[in-house]
């Protein structure tokens, strides 16, 4: 299999820096944190990146421009997550079909609903589980960043 899209969601995902440890300095810009570190790597080497929030808007803490290829925000496109239309909606935008495309989100219920419309599904469930799976499934784009 192929992949060569990724649709991420905001609120638990981009926003969670993992585990600190006590005392130590943290950097609290979402850009910094890693899993949108990852995006800026994997949207570097071609794999299209989007955004899918259920949002009021486009999130202010990160450069949507910067991040993505495209931005799909609930208030925008009128379609919200967990529904089919909100996934066949980003396909559309990104270009791809579905089983070229993975999703993740912390959201069991949107994941389940985007493997339903044929994605590969990602479940955020911390940071190092969410780099791990990414770098399986996007091997040779992660391999090509070390």
């Amino acid at each position: 299999m192929t992949l060569s899209a990724l649709v991420v969601d905001f609120g638990g995902v981009l926003d969670d820096f993992g585990e600190r440890s006590s005392g130590q300095a943290v950097d609290t810009e979402v850009e910094t944190a890693p899993v949108a570190r990852a995006l800026e790597g994997l949207r570097a080497r071609g794999v299209a990146v989007a955004l899918l929030s259920n949002g009021e808007g486009r999130p202010t803490a990160i450069d949507c421009d910067r991040l993505f290829d495209v931005v799909a925000v609930s208030a925008e496109t009128g379609f919200r997550k967990p529904a089919a239309a909100s996934f066949r909606h980003v396909l559309g935008q990104l270009g791809v079909p579905a089983d070229w495309c993975a999703f993740l989100d912390d959201e069991p219920r949107n994941v389940a609903a985007a493997v339903e419309t044929g994605m590969v599904g990602i479940v955020h469930s911390g940071v190092e589980s969410t780099l791990h799976e990414l770098s399986v499934l996007f091997a040779s784009e992660l391999d090509e960043q070390s």
